[in-house]
């Protein structure tokens, strides 16, 4: 008796995916491989929200175009960076691989959020399904942009590929970026931006936050002194230590 409900289950189970036309005929792409970071720009400005873009990469010759782009951003930052992701890209076996690489124009600010890579067999091309967000802020004095980049590397074909695209309206952007509350005494930095440094510095733990522009304008009566601000941390970061600060209030202030 329990076999035959094995069995009726099994035919149910085989009827409701082969009568869904999407499930029979779309598979999910193994990856081999993902790289994902950004790359801090020298454009400086706010950004406009807009779709990433996707670049086919099946040979040695087309890594090279990629990389060549990446190289024309001119600092000291990007070249480590750019010169690291070459040393990665270089071992890819393009006689049976091939690189997909998901990019941004210059964006402050954005989430980009890789699904999967999806093969139609009907239609016979791939799909590279994306989520992807961008929070419009008003800066006193804007940021560097970055270009983010997430790239895949999966078994050569020659099929079409085509990118699909998801706004995610912000959501998950302005949920990932909530308001923070630090402690620690400002001093001044460079130029007239100042720096909130903790009271006790531990290594590989301890986060300086710089302020900047007309913000530290409005904060240098409190140089010298252990202030406590509340404010949104930039996402554009060159190190996971040094972060900038949008400051919203000023809490404490005691010597």
């Amino acid at each position: 008796m329990h076999h035959g409900y094995s069995k009726i289950l099994l035919l149910i189970l085989y009827l409701l995916f082969f009568s869904n036309p999407v499930l029979a005929e779309e598979k999910k792409i193994a990856v081999i491989k993902e790289i994902k970071d950004s790359l801090k720009t020298n454009i400086i400005g706010t950004s406009e929200n807009s779709p990433p873009y996707v670049k086919i990469i099946r040979s040695k010759e087309g890594l090279d175009y990629l990389l060549n782009d990446f190289k024309r951003i001119r600092n000291y930052a990007v070249f480590d960076k750019v010169t690291a992701l070459e040393r990665e890209l270089s071992r890819i076996n393009f006689k049976d691989l091939m690189l997909i690489a998901i990019l941004t124009q210059p964006m402050d600010n954005y989430t980009l959020d890789v699904k999967g890579v999806f093969k139609n067999e009907s239609e016979k091309k791939l799909e590279v399904r994306v989520d992807y967000g961008h929070i419009e802020r008003n800066y006193d004095i804007p940021p560097k942009k970055s270009i983010y980049y997430h790239m895949l590397v999966i078994n050569k074909n020659n099929l079409p590929i085509f990118l699909k695209v998801k706004n995610l309206h912000n959501r998950k952007a302005l949920a990932s970026n909530p308001s923070i509350f630090v402690t620690g005494r400002l001093l001044l930095w460079k130029y007239q931006d100042l720096q909130l440094v903790p009271l006790k510095i531990q290594r590989k733990k301890s986060k300086i936050y710089y302020i900047k522009g007309r913000q530290a304008l409005k904060l240098e009566k409190y140089v010298g002194k252990v202030v406590t601000l509340k404010g949104k941390v930039s996402n554009e970061n060159d190190s996971p230590y040094e972060l900038d600060l949008e400051v919203e209030k000023v809490v404490e202030v005691r010597e």
